[in-house]
């Protein structure tokens, strides 16, 4: 086949592909997770009761992350402190877990990589205590795994 010839059918292939995905992302639906705008835009009253606001990833629960990513889990209120934010992770694994200056977000950071192709599932405890409100009373649970490695 002459060059020429593969150039029009190359810009041919492309042509038709482009089209394609055009017609695709016109008839897209797109949806996406409830997100917070802006979790502090209002002051917190008394009355408001603790929430998750965000996850880092987000959506967490389903997602899958590489083996050193950090998870961060932000609430609309302060918690009390790092002590205070009960938590666990099943399959058991090290980890620590760190307050933003603002205490809404916990960060946590295994002590290891997460083991590649793994389901991990995170609890959250009733037992976590917030400024103001004391024991949350409630348990929140996300599952997420690892990437798998399947060589080169």
């Amino acid at each position: 086949m002459s060059k020429s010839k593969k150039l029009i059918l190359i810009l041919i292939v492309v042509l038709i592909c482009g089209g394609l995905l055009t017609t695709f992302w016109k008839n897209k639906k797109i949806t996406t997770p409830m997100q917070v705008k802006n979790p502090t835009a209002r002051s917190i009253t008394q009355n408001d009761p603790p929430q998750i606001v965000a996850t880092k990833p987000d959506p967490l629960e389903n997602n899958i992350i590489a083996s050193t990513d950090i998870v961060e889990i932000t609430f609309n209120r302060p918690m009390e402190n790092v002590g205070e934010f009960k938590s666990k992770i099943e399959p058991k694994i090290e980890y620590t877990v760190e307050l933003s200056d603002d205490r809404k977000t916990a960060k946590i950071k295994p002590a290891k990589p997460y083991q590649l192709g793994a389901t991990y599932t995170l609890f959250i405890g009733t037992e976590t205590k917030f400024d103001g409100v004391g024991r949350w009373g409630e348990e929140k649970i996300f599952h997420y795994k690892t990437i798998a490695y399947r060589g080169v």
